[in-house]
């Protein structure tokens, strides 16, 4: 078993991740202008460590209007693993069917939205999610498999997420950044959350990186 020490991050250790999140989220915005044919800004991502029965509380605070938000969320599994949520705003999607309907050189039917709405958050989720957590594991030297999109609203997700195994005071590694499209009236909120058995590993590979 782990020692408690092996568990948690010195603020030399947070410093190093969030450094490697800055490192591949800038990569990650480069891949995404060529796939998408449009710069999507990253913000400096914030790390935090904090228990799991707070992440809830955490992204309510973060996220303006929760209750009717749209949230993809895709789990990834590798040498360190957790689950990546992006949070759409209420609307976006009416924006985002519309833009890429235009972008593919179709002629947008407002009709069409409701049928589009899920299948363009789910892509969505699959383009921003992939560039940013491959972008991780890349610089971390590691390699990761992807379960597929789940995508649910704000009022739901307290319960979808009290559902999954572990106890409230199990530790989170909390990564925050916000999106937005150049241009665009489109942003929203990526949310990575890592399990505390990811921690041993994280640490390990940041001190090979860093020389911690």
């Amino acid at each position: 078993m782990p020692k408690p020490s092996e568990m948690q991050f010195s603020d030399i250790e947070l410093d190093a991740l969030q450094e490697t999140m800055n490192i591949a989220f800038g990569s990650a915005a480069a891949d995404l202008a060529e796939v998408m044919d449009i710069f999507v800004e990253l913000s400096i991502p914030k790390v935090a460590t904090i228990h799991s029965g707070e992440v809830i509380g955490h992204i309510r605070r973060e996220v303006p209007d929760f209750y009717d938000c749209n949230i993809v969320e895709q789990q990834y599994r590798g040498d360190f693993s957790g689950s990546a949520f992006l949070v759409f705003p209420y609307g976006i999607e009416k924006r985002l069917v519309a833009y890429f309907h235009k972008a593919e050189g179709g002629s947008y039917v407002a009709g069409d939205a409701a049928a589009l709405d899920r299948e363009v958050l789910m892509e969505m989720g699959n383009i921003l999610i992939g560039a940013c957590i491959g972008k991780i594991f890349e610089l971390l030297e590691s390699e990761a498999a992807y379960l597929p999109p789940h995508c649910t609203l704000g009022k739901h997700f307290e319960a979808h997420f009290d559902a999954r195994d572990g106890g409230a005071d199990d530790l989170a590694i909390m990564m925050t950044t916000n999106f937005s499209f150049e241009g665009q009236s489109i942003s929203g909120e990526i949310f990575l959350i890592n399990s505390q058995e990811s921690v041993p590993y994280l640490k390990k590979a940041l001190g090979k990186i860093f020389g911690l």
